[in-house]
């Protein structure tokens, strides 16, 4: 089952969104993401937030 995990929800005004069945594979998927898009590296805080805002795709 798809999850996603949007740039929106980690606190950005962006619409950069990521779906993959792989928590692990959305988490850096976001932090590759923030990093070229936002100059923002992922810390522990953040990956922790990452995953706490993985959701299910709706069908």
């Amino acid at each position: 089952m798809k999850k996603r995990l949007s740039c929106r929800a980690m606190g950005m005004n962006c619409d950069f969104v990521t779906r993959d069945e792989s928590e692990q594979k959305i988490v850096q998927t976001i932090a590759d993401h923030l990093k070229q898009s936002h100059k923002i590296e992922l810390t522990e805080d953040l990956r922790t937030r990452a995953n706490n805002l993985i959701r299910l795709e709706e069908a």
